[in-house]
């Protein structure tokens, strides 16, 4: 098994990448994403956002233009510098497709948690043990965040993760060190979504179509993964009416969250692999920009000595997935919700699955207002 790199237009049996290219004077700057979300680039204090915690991204093959990228990058719009941890455990073998995908993962984490500790584990190759191998460094690391923004096809025989973190269904078997990091997946790019956004102690990040700012319009993206797995169960935090009425399965639906990641209405990055600035779009860049929000709210609790977040059932800490779905009840439903931002038209997963009010298979519980989100998250136990 191999992993590789969501996309957002490839057809069944090609290589998925993780990121198709427009004009760049289609795409969203970090700022501009920053307001469509209100994603805050402080905290109280007025350290940056981020500050404090620790997240991994997950990629693979050498590249050694990373952290050159995101100096371009932040100098263009005017960011603060950003200092990337670089665990290169690839050698000299490089891709240019992987690096593209790197680059794009710094700097969308970048947008929502620039002043993060943010490592970037280069796996060996896209071997299935080779991407295993970066994911248990980063569980050595002890981050707060980790996120894996690509996929690969889930199958009946394929074994859930490392047993050194993760863990089969029914099993009570995995590592303490893992249950204390939130773990954030792209939901992939067709009506069978990836693993491992399919497992259930990952957060699944699908992706939307941002086409206006101000007013704010946001639909579901055709291209997005959305749909069931057909190896997870249903976890708990899926058993509340509002999804048990669309997925009458006994299986976990994905996604769980969208945002922006149709290339039409992309992210201006920079790329050296490409020729400089680009824009991109595919679930890599939705799942990285969440992961960035999510990690802005690790800091933002440890700013307050709260205890940190976890996606792992059973884990330490607060149960992200929990607090999400709890905000259909507690907040009268997405529509009535100051926190999600209800995404009711358009498709995804190929065009499977219909958004509308409320909780869909298309977007799941929708896109975030970032500030609102971190102060909800602050206010639990």
């Amino acid at each position: 098994r191999h992993a590789h790199v969501v996309t957002a237009n490839s057809g069944p049996g090609q290589s998925r990448q993780s990121v198709t290219g427009q004009s760049v004077s289609r795409g969203w700057t970090p700022q501009q994403f920053q307001q469509a979300y209100n994603i805050p680039t402080t905290r109280s204090d007025g350290k940056p956002a981020g500050y404090g915690a620790k997240i991994a991204i997950i990629g693979v093959y050498s590249y050694s233009n990373l952290q050159y990228d995101l100096n371009q990058w932040t100098k263009k719009f005017g960011l603060r510098a950003v200092n990337l941890t670089i665990i290169n455990q690839a050698g000299t073998v490089t891709n240019n497709r992987w690096s593209l995908a790197s680059s794009l993962a710094t700097q969308m984490v970048a947008t929502a948690s620039p002043g993060a500790v943010i490592y970037v584990i280069l796996a060996k190759s896209e071997s299935q043990a080779d991407i295993r191998n970066a994911m248990q460094t980063a569980v050595t690391l002890a981050v707060n965040v980790i996120v894996v923004p690509f996929g690969a096809d889930e199958d009946l025989s394929q074994d859930f993760g490392p047993p050194s973190f993760f863990y089969r269904p029914n099993s009570t078997t995995r590592d303490p060190l893992a249950s204390n990091a939130v773990w954030i997946a792209a939901s992939g790019s067709s009506s069978q979504p990836s693993f491992p956004a399919t497992h259930s102690g990952v957060i699944a990040v699908g992706g939307t179509t941002l086409s206006s700012i101000n007013p704010f319009v946001e639909t579901a993206w055709a291209d997005s993964g959305a749909g069931l797995s057909v190896v997870a169960e249903m976890p708990s935090y899926q058993m509340i009416p509002s999804v048990q009425a669309l997925n009458t399965t006994a299986y976990r639906s994905v996604p769980d969250v969208a945002f922006s990641a149709d290339p039409e209405h992309g992210a201006q990055i920079y790329s050296s692999v490409s020729g400089g600035m680009v824009v991109m779009g595919g679930t890599a860049v939705s799942s990285a920009l969440f992961a960035g929000i999510v990690t802005a709210a690790v800091s933002s609790r440890k700013q307050l000595d709260k205890s940190l977040l976890t996606s792992v059932p059973g884990g330490q800490g607060v149960m992200l997935q929990n607090s999400l779905y709890q905000l259909l009840s507690s907040h009268g439903g997405p529509t009535h919700s100051t926190i999600l931002n209800d995404v009711v038209d358009g498709v995804a997963g190929e065009g499977a699955y219909p958004a509308g009010p409320g909780y869909d298979i298309a977007t799941g519980l929708g896109s975030l207002d970032a500030q609102a989100f971190i102060d909800y998250i602050n206010a639990q136990p």
